[in-house]
């Protein structure tokens, strides 16, 4: 009798269905335990025909389904990181996969630009899934008025973020290395700091004087070196900016964005005037700044872990809107005629 067989990976969401003639099926595939042969559950379900059976299995391997178990677990990654391991079943084709991602990230350097509603998050969370090495930029003092929407606390007012931030991740991975620039992002400010050669990726989650002005300053920067970069996000009136992931000359870059974004503004703003206001002031909403924060430190980890193919951020711009509770996303493509990335 034909049946349909729902594989679900619950860790990223995707499904695969099969129509099965085999009623045995579901009980059959648990017998692949890493220690049972093909041939032992042929012989136990009576299958005549192996080589169909082989190529479910390597058709249930290429989805990711069934993982080639090679070497067993380090008892240490089992009782400490159960988690990040079954996530990472999820992107690997064998366990000595799985064990490889899992130590490469020890040995990632991420460099966090802002540590306030965004950043506070961001750095926290890359910490939680083993993040190795830090760099903090910012140059602010916790202020009581951080506390609704920041990784912050009573007891850690007047004292420096990045600093209050590098404790409170020592006691989450105390293996992590965490150096601190204290300064503000300027547009000298690549020059007149000694930065690491190498950098797997910064996040820019700087919003002084605005998003856009410290944005392009990492961008301009990252697009030079070649570093994978995410520009900034964030909560403004009832829009949550998810910040675009850019891999220099491979998606659309800051000013592919750019390029796109003016005819779409220069359309409908025309004859827009603006209404100036001195005592304009937009503040951070926690739960919003909190979904560009997780969205972000997720893509961070698809990058990290070498499946770009997976990044949901790059090559799109991405609000998520309170009011109708619904993401947009439009498609942004690399431009030709974009001064930086176009003609390579």
């Amino acid at each position: 009798m034909e049946q349909h067989i729902d594989f679900f990976k619950s860790n990223t969401r995707e499904s695969v269905v099969l129509k099965m003639n085999n009623p045995q099926i579901v009980a059959l595939l648990q017998c692949f335990d890493g220690n049972t042969t093909i041939q032992q559950v042929c012989e136990k379900y009576q299958i005549s025909n192996i080589e169909q059976l082989e190529k479910l299995l390597v058709y249930l391997h290429q989805e990711y389904i069934l993982i080639h178990q090679d070497v067993l677990y380090p008892l240490d990654l089992v009782e400490n990181k159960i988690r990040l391991l079954n996530l990472l079943e999820d992107y690997c084709h064998s366990t000595s996969e799985v064990i490889t991602k899992a130590k490469a990230l020890a040995n990632k350097t991420v460099m966090i630009i802002g540590l306030g509603a965004v950043g506070s998050f961001v750095a926290i969370q890359l910490a939680q899934f083993g993040v190795g090495n830090l760099i903090f930029v910012d140059k602010d003092c916790v202020d009581e008025s951080n506390l609704h929407r920041q990784y912050y606390f009573e007891k850690q007012i007047g004292k420096p973020k990045s600093e209050v931030l590098r404790q409170e991740i020592l006691a989450i991975n105390p293996d992590c290395h965490i150096d601190i620039i204290e300064d503000f992002l300027t547009t000298d400010f690549f020059t007149k700091h000694e930065i690491p050669a190498y950098l797997d990726l910064i996040i820019n989650c700087a919003d002084e004087p605005n998003v856009d002005t410290t944005s392009r300053i990492v961008a301009e920067y990252a697009m030079q070196k070649r570093i994978s970069h995410i520009v900034g996000g964030g909560y403004n009136l009832h829009l949550t900016l998810i910040g675009q992931t850019i891999i220099p000359f491979q998606t659309a870059c800051f000013e592919c964005f750019n390029l796109f974004l003016k005819g779409l503004n220069d359309a409908s703003l025309r004859n827009v005037k603006k209404l100036h206001r001195e005592n304009r002031k937009l503040g951070s909403f926690a739960p919003l700044s909190g979904i560009a924060s997780n969205l972000a430190a997720l893509d961070a980890f698809k990058l990290l872990i070498g499946r770009t193919d997976k990044l949901q951020q790059a090559n799109k711009r991405i609000e998520f809107n309170s009011a109708l509770h619904n993401f947009s996303v439009i498609q942004v493509n690399r431009s030709e005629k974009c001064k930086w990335c176009g003609n390579e």
